[in-house]
């Protein structure tokens, strides 16, 4: 997040057109930062540069389908709350070594009333003795487990009477107590707010996990409307053929050369892709609220609006699968959290270390003392040094048989371990995951040209079929079977074209090169 005054850093989303473009560029982390915390207020800025809209349509481009998503997607604004929460439970940790200032003042008195004869009379007399103390110091921990308490105190006593004398005393005193054993060092002491950094950065790779997810969940969502709405131009063109058949059919039973049976035929196909019909078309209801409920923030009044898309683009993949790997061991945000994950159990191992260890702590005090009548008074014979104070020593600690410290350094110990065998086998998910999706991206690329192709010969031999069927050498039979191949065939092509575009956004997730496929900066 920018310090104030700085300008909001906006995220700039561009896509080219027919190819993606692959390629790394390190952010700082303090930008790196800024894109993470600045996706929730990026509602207004990109709305900007989406497309205008006649009242009741939505007219969506792929392109702005994703900038509705990482503005408006109330995921990704939940998710980025999470870096500003770990920066705050750093800035928590590091408050353990904050001086703690110390004040305190006390007045007490003690009234003693005594009786005693004096030449034949009862006599009383009221003693009053009366206390004046506060103290002021500050003490704190340093890092190297150094733990320091600097103060200045004050005991002022006065009396009703002569026999107990007025008396001030001041002393400013500094205590140290510096372990050489557990507690000592960096390790011991900076391991919680070590934790909390390193966790900052896995709630950031977190959230680019989260926005990854969005923007392949919505490139998905995207081609599989447009693929159900093409299915449905299909399933409609095959139900008009079909309904084409039973007027021709009806016409040559006028004419005599059909019989009833030919009409009854192709009125039972039709209406069998009525059906179908039915069937596709809530496909492409279910998939427009899918697509309405991750480009927008208000869903209830995008129910009645009508969503229009253009197709989408088709990228160009180039597959190498030593490239791929590399990147995702570079950029996949699971494997990152991984390596975060270790680094923190390395971090308490050394903890658990130290704290197995004896205590052995050395301990020292100086001390200025000054005392007089009044409070004025010990103060000027403190600055004069006329009485000096000093201690030092040592504290020795040892438990037996410490199962407490060994049991948990070991417990930490072996949690390294594991979390090492946990990386490997995600390394080697990582390599099965790119290597599968590149060759289904190949075959999908495959399938399209090979489906292209069954697509165009069906088209030909319905065509011909017709033809013959005019001419009475086919039967009503056999060209309604060539009508259901080509809308197989088509159907077939409209899935091939969909799995290639969504096999390639899922091999960009897993090679994790989704956001610079997007080319989502900050600036």
């Amino acid at each position: 997040m920018g310090k104030p005054g700085r300008s909001r850093p906006r995220m700039h989303f561009s896509r080219q057109h027919g190819a993606f473009p692959i390629f790394y560029r390190l952010m700082p982390r303090q930008s790196l930062l800024s894109l993470l915390l600045s996706v929730a207020a990026l509602g207004s800025a990109l709305a900007e540069d989406l497309p205008v809209s006649l009242p009741g349509v939505l007219r969506l481009t792929h392109e702005a389908a994703v900038q509705m998503a990482l503005s408006r997607n109330f995921s990704i604004q939940v998710s980025s709350y999470d870096p500003q929460v770990a920066q705050q439970r750093l800035r928590s940790a590091l408050g353990r070594f904050d001086p703690e200032f110390i004040a305190g003042a006390e007045h007490t008195e003690n009234s003693r009333r005594d009786f005693f004869v004096n030449n034949g009379f009862d006599l009383a007399q009221t003693t009053l003795v009366k206390n004046e103390q506060w103290n002021v110091g500050f003490g704190g921990l340093t890092p190297w487990g150094l733990r320091y308490d600097l103060g200045m105190a004050n005991r002022t006593t006065t009396s009703s009477t002569s026999q107990i004398r007025d008396q001030s005393i001041t002393d400013l005193t500094l205590n140290i107590i510096q372990p050489l054993l557990r507690g000592f060092g960096p390790a011991a002491n900076l391991s919680e707010v070590r934790v909390a950094r390193n966790n900052i950065a896995d709630s950031e790779w977190a959230f680019r996990e989260r926005i990854i997810d969005i923007l392949t969940t919505t490139d998905f969502v995207y081609n599989d409307l447009h693929a159900a709405k093409e299915a449905l131009k299909a399933a409609e063109r095959s139900l008009a053929l079909a309904e084409q058949l039973v007027t021709d059919n009806e016409a040559r039973v006028k004419i005599g050369v059909k019989s009833p049976l030919d009409v009854t035929e192709a009125r039972a196909t039709a209406a069998a892709r009525v059906e179908t019909v039915i069937i596709t078309r809530q496909l492409v209801n279910t998939n427009t609220n899918l697509l309405k409920q991750l480009v927008s923030n208000e869903l209830e009044p995008m129910l009645s609006v009508r969503v229009e898309i253009a197709p989408p683009p088709s990228p160009v993949f180039f597959k190498d699968v030593t490239a791929g790997i590399r990147q995702a061991l570079e950029l996949r945000p699971d494997y990152r959290r991984a390596i975060l994950l270790l680094q923190n159990r390395q971090v308490i191992l050394a903890f658990r270390d130290n704290d197995s260890l004896p205590r052995f702590d050395l301990t020292g005090s100086l001390g200025l003392v000054g005392f007089d009548r009044t409070m004025a008074e010990s103060l000027s014979r403190l600055t004069s040094r006329e009485q000096i104070i000093w201690s030092a020593g040592g504290v020795v600690r040892i438990p037996f048989p410490n199962r407490i410290g060994r049991g948990a350094e070991e417990g930490a110990r072996l949690q390294v371990a594991q979390q090492l065998v946990a990386l490997k086998e995600l390394e080697q998910r990582i390599v099965v995951q790119v290597d599968n999706t590149s060759g289904e991206v190949v075959t999908a690329r495959e399938r399209v040209r090979s489906t292209d192709a069954a697509r165009r010969l069906a088209q030909e031999t319905l065509d011909a079929g017709q033809e013959r069927l005019n001419a009475g050498v086919l039967t009503t039979f056999e060209v309604l079977e060539l009508q259901r191949r080509l809308a197989l065939a088509e159907a077939a092509e409209i899935r091939a074209r969909a799995d290639y575009n969504k096999s390639v956004t899922e091999y960009y997730r897993q090679s994790g090169t989704t956001l610079l496929m997007y080319n989502v900066k900050v600036q």
